[in-house]
């Protein structure tokens, strides 16, 4: 049975939130693998603070049990790109990787003089 890349979607969505505070922690980790969760609980310590705004930028499938999701956090003063890896188990979709790619200070908008 083929798995819909949707829910890995949906997934890394729930994830996000969970960095924004809007969802639970403990829910969170029943959609992941022991080492899913062990990379997102890095995660959740290397951020300075609550993220205010999250999104989804890019998902693909690179075989048929793997998901790889690209997602953009910001806290306002700060963005950061960030990965989330799905695998397939018999449980549907389960994190199974994340990491924060870079942290990149808003840059203030060149003015003409």
């Amino acid at each position: 049975m083929r798995l819909s890349p949707r829910q890995a979607i949906s997934y890394s969505t729930f994830f996000l939130n969970v960095l924004t505070g809007r969802k639970s922690a403990a829910e969170a980790r029943l959609l992941a693998t022991n080492a899913g969760w062990l990379a997102f609980t890095r995660v959740q310590r290397r951020v300075p603070a609550r993220f205010k705004q999250v999104r989804v930028v890019r998902a693909d499938c690179p075989t048929l049990d793997t998901a790889e999701i690209v997602a953009m956090v910001e806290n306002g003063t700060a963005h950061q790109a960030m990965t989330f890896t799905f695998r397939a188990t018999r449980h549907g979709w389960r994190l199974d990787h994340c990491d924060l790619l870079h942290a990149n200070r808003r840059q203030r908008p060149m003015h003409r003089l």
